[in-house]
């Protein structure tokens, strides 16, 4: 049972629950652990405790056992897509596909983030969003440039992949940025060889 020194004790002012969402729950030490099982065992019929975390094997059995667990996955990028198109055609813009693709890609699973950079490309006031837009505001690697790139490495030809290399390089992309562009883009290439350009393993927009 609560104390009396405990928050989670006192009746809310308004409403009828308190609650409390604690972060990343699986950083509380175990001391703290300790502290909210004791009020978990037998909570306050007014208090919810919504408990999130990243790394739910982190969090103690004793924990876990007293509540309900509910497991947030990843949404699949075509239906992030889906949504950002019918946002688009709302607010009465325009956008390429492979604009929709790639910010529903960007996302990487999450639809919130995907609405916010779409939020920061129709902030641009251009009535047609395109990839162009998209890689002036995040600084992406230009696609034409890395495709370049990588059919002169698929030939062996040193000076068109030095080049486009060097390009890139002067437009401002790190090469940390540009080595997790060209994984992305060889490990979708890998896949596409391996299971057929009809494998769901593969979301693309066009041409890869």
């Amino acid at each position: 049972m609560a104390s009396y020194g405990d928050p989670a004790g006192y009746r809310p002012l308004r409403g009828k629950f308190k609650i409390y969402i604690i972060d990343e729950v699986h950083m509380l030490s175990p001391g703290a652990f300790n502290a909210l099982l004791k009020t978990m065992e037998e909570p306050p019929e007014h208090v919810k405790f919504i408990l999130c975390t990243t790394d739910p094997h982190k969090v103690p059995p004793t924990i876990q056992s007293r509540c309900q667990r509910f497991d947030f996955r990843p949404i699949p990028s075509t239906l992030i897509g889906d949504h950002l198109r019918a946002v688009i055609k709302q607010e009465g813009l325009e956008g390429e596909p492979e604009l929709i693709h790639a910010v529903a890609k960007a996302g990487n699973g999450s639809m919130r983030d995907a609405l916010s950079l779409l939020d920061r490309l129709m902030a641009s006031g251009q009535k047609k969003l395109t990839v162009e837009l998209l890689q002036e505001l995040l600084g992406l690697p230009d696609r034409d440039l890395v495709s370049g790139l990588i059919d002169a490495l698929a030939v062996g030809e040193p000076k068109g992949a030095l080049e486009a290399s060097d390009t890139l390089t002067k437009r401002g992309v790190s090469p940390e940025q540009l080595i997790e562009t060209l994984l992305d883009r060889f490990r979708d290439l890998m896949v596409l060889s391996a299971c057929g350009a009809e494998t769901e393993l593969v979301e693309l927009a066009g041409n890869v």
